[in-house]
């Protein structure tokens, strides 16, 4: 087991995120809960027969924020792969905002999306290929289930966090040749924190401001600002000084987390230049580049920006 999974690891063959996903998938067969797919699974004397909607909805659990909520490109081309197309063709029914569930996916009210993920992403781009990298498990012909041993089942149990640390890894080192967005390997966390920062740093801030919205130049007491990330969060998912601005709070809900126009990034540039203390590496230089990336890459070229 250890000898495939190194195998599996130190392969050149990854052409997609396709298999390090589906192998994080099967990570949940030592502890998922009951609802959460258990009428699809069969144990017996040595082997677990899984059947492929397991699969499927933990497939589309981790590739939902990817696409809608963090909008990654899985392709070095504007190509779609098909987890992305079969997303994007029932998003009124899956939702854009926050990711099901794995107890929602696992529902009948989503059996249509499974079977298409099945047989359009899964047993055509994964099944078979993932087996040349690592044979873990063996196809049930002529169904939509695989066999795995038990103590192959066992082994992922009890080293499931060291699995999925390598596996997000290897995710999100091939994300990193598609796209631009920094801090890549956060976006594959299941509980991604979102800090805020210190009172001290953020009176600095409203002081820089002299106690004003930075986007509508009104005046408020302290406590009505709110920590505004100038480039949204979903795309830079982290919380630096240069990029927190203090807004008020219609305008911050105005702006959510779309991209503002160019003239308020030459505000927060010159803004910034007031900073005593800029964290290390920051430039105008650096701030332009991660502006036109987000504009590029997270908020998209044809979509107007917010401007107030």
């Amino acid at each position: 087991m250890i000898s495939e999974f190194n195998r599996f690891f130190t392969s050149k063959t990854l052409a997609s995120t396709y298999k390090p996903t589906f192998l994080k998938c099967l990570l949940d067969l030592g502890d998922y809960k009951e609802d959460e797919g258990g009428i699809w699974i069969t144990k017996n004397n040595n082997n677990v027969t899984v059947d492929l909607n397991f699969v499927a909805a933990r497939f589309l659990r981790y590739y939902h924020p990817l696409k809608f909520k963090f909008k990654l490109k899985q392709e070095a081309t504007a190509k779609r792969i098909a987890i992305y197309r079969i997303l994007e063709d029932f998003k009124e029914l899956v939702g854009v905002k926050t990711a099901p569930s794995k107890k929602i996916l696992c529902s009948e009210s989503f059996s249509e999306m499974r079977q298409i993920t099945i047989k359009e992403g899964i047993k055509p781009q994964v099944l078979k290929k993932l087996l040349n990298d690592c044979n873990i498990y063996s196809i049930n012909k002529g169904s939509n289930s695989i066999e795995i041993n038990k103590d192959v089942v066992k082994f992922m149990k009890d080293n499931k966090k060291i699995l999925e640390s390598a596996l997000n890894h290897m995710i999100a080192k091939y994300l990193e040749n598609c796209n631009a967005s920094p801090n890549i390997s956060t976006a594959l966390e299941e509980n991604i924190p979102r800090k805020k920062l210190s009172t001290s740093k953020f009176d600095i801030i409203i002081d820089l401001q002299s106690s004003r919205c930075f986007y509508c130049n009104k005046e408020f007491e302290r406590k009505e600002f709110a920590q505004e990330h100038f480039i949204p969060w979903n795309f830079i998912r982290q919380t630096e000084i240069y990029n927190i601005i203090a807004a008020c709070t219609p305008c911050n809900s105005s702006k959510s987390d779309r991209l503002a126009g160019t003239k308020y990034l030459n505000m927060i540039i010159d803004r910034n230049e007031k900073l005593e203390k800029k964290p290390y590496g920051y430039s105008t230089e650096f701030m332009k580049n991660l502006y036109e990336s987000c504009r590029i890459e997270y908020h998209g070229v044809e979509t107007e920006l917010w401007i107030l």
